[in-house]
């Protein structure tokens, strides 16, 4: 049986269109959790900022505590034009609460799994925004204590001054490239779009 020129070049178009928007969707090590915690992205509602749903799995046989401060999110795809990565700011939300109820952080029982809502913000201000359609891995590390810091702090001052995370989203990511760009720290998912940093 014989497959005509374009018919071939649209099947490879196709495959290859999947294999780049079908997502990991793996458990991942928790970065300095000893493996006690397992993280799977679900999904991403957003662009240069939003909201990212994940899975968090307690692999151990005692309650653990889950703080996403420092966690950040690679695109998946090539590194070199991949848009910006996403770090978690502020206090998580459970996917399941009712109400607008965060936290710093939450405790999972042992063998159980919690889906929860995080802040993101993009960390690369030089890289394009991503969009819904992208998907993401965790980081293998966290961000630097003293960096995550500092956005953490930044960020709850812009929230106090606009009544919220919510309607100081615009203020709070310029917060975040600030301190990023500040002193360039390299990241899990670094590219040819680094070179010059």
């Amino acid at each position: 049986m014989r497959t005509s020129l374009p018919v071939l070049a649209f099947l490879l178009a196709l495959f290859a269109a999947l294999g780049t928007a079908a997502a990991d969707k793996k458990f991942h090590p928790l970065p300095g959790g000893k493996g006690r915690l397992a993280v799977k992205v679900v999904a991403y509602d957003g662009a240069t900022n939003g909201v990212l749903t994940v899975a968090v799995k307690n692999t151990s046989g005692k309650p653990q505590r889950f703080s996403a401060e420092g966690l950040y999110f690679v695109p998946d795809g090539d590194p070199d034009t991949a848009p910006q990565r996403l770090g978690a700011v502020g206090p998580l939300q459970l996917a399941s609460a009712d109400d607008d109820h965060r936290q710093a952080a939450i405790d999972i029982a042992p063998g159980e799994t919690a889906v929860v809502k995080l802040d993101v913000f993009c960390i690369d201000s030089h890289r394009d925004s991503p969009s819904s359609d992208n998907t993401f891995t965790l980081g293998k590390s966290r961000l630097p204590k003293q960096l995550a810091r500092t956005i953490e702090a930044s960020a709850k001052a812009a929230a106090d001054d606009e009544g919220g995370y919510a309607p100081a989203k615009g203020k709070i990511q310029g917060e975040v490239w600030a301190a990023r760009d500040k002193k360039w720290v390299p990241l899990d998912g670094e590219g040819a779009q680094e070179a010059a940093k």
